[in-house]
């Protein structure tokens, strides 16, 4: 039985073009004044860049490791905790919606009714999901859902150890949790830690390929 159910964000609750014509671009612009300027958070994210690479680097050399990150879409810490940090000032300023699928809502509603624990799981830090979730085109979502796992919380999603910390973070064995994400590499890891999996497959981002497993073209095919 299904008692929990871990959803991915990235073209499975939300369309790619959402995220990465509009939020990636919004940061970006953002990342080196942020950092040069000293404004919030700047200290921890430029420590841990500093530690990835291993040397001693000023603002502006931070800030162009940073950017370099972006651009190349890698899931580093240090950088995903400065995009949520842009992205709560772009939120709470108006210039920024979460962008969710219709089909999605209705959906977790019923699985809340049912007694189904639901979950985030992505990339994007904890913060930079709660906001997505909680200033919707749909309204707030955040209700609908029991908690979050970010890289730093769950681990790279690639790796099925990130899986197996958590389903011991949620208390259930993994043939009680249903993983729904876009990305066969993910999905593979979830399966690997005893997850049962679901593909989602939407035209709307070109029916991404999700291997063996089952695959569906919206949350209504569950």
């Amino acid at each position: 039985m299904i008692r929990h159910v871990v959803l991915d964000i990235e073209g499975t609750t939300s369309p790619l073009s959402a995220v990465h014509d509009v939020l990636f671009p919004y940061a970006r612009d953002r990342i080196t004044p942020w950092i040069t300027g000293g404004r919030e958070g700047t200290a921890e994210v430029s420590s841990g860049v500093r530690e990835f690479v291993g040397r001693r680097l000023d603002a502006a050399e931070v800030a162009a490791v940073l950017v370099d990150w972006h651009d190349r879409n890698l899931k580093h810490s240090p950088l995903k905790t400065l995009h949520g940090l842009i992205w709560a000032e772009g939120f709470a300023a108006g210039d920024l919606t979460g962008v969710i699928y219709p089909d999605v809502p209705p959906a977790l509603a019923a699985w809340q009714a049912a007694g189904v624990g639901r979950w985030i799981y992505s990339s994007g830090s904890v913060l930079a999901q709660r906001l997505w979730f909680s200033r919707t085109d749909h309204g707030d979502l955040l209700g609908l859902l029991d908690g979050h796992f970010d890289t730093v919380t769950g681990g790279p999603k690639k790796e099925t150890a990130s899986y197996q910390r958590i389903a011991a973070a949620i208390g259930a064995a993994g043939p009680e949790i249903l993983f729904l994400s876009d990305a066969v590499a993910e999905l593979d890891a979830a399966q690997a830690a005893g997850w049962q999996t679901i593909g989602v497959s939407r035209p709307q981002d070109d029916n991404p390929d999700v291997g063996t497993h089952r695959a569906v073209k919206d949350f209504g095919d569950i």
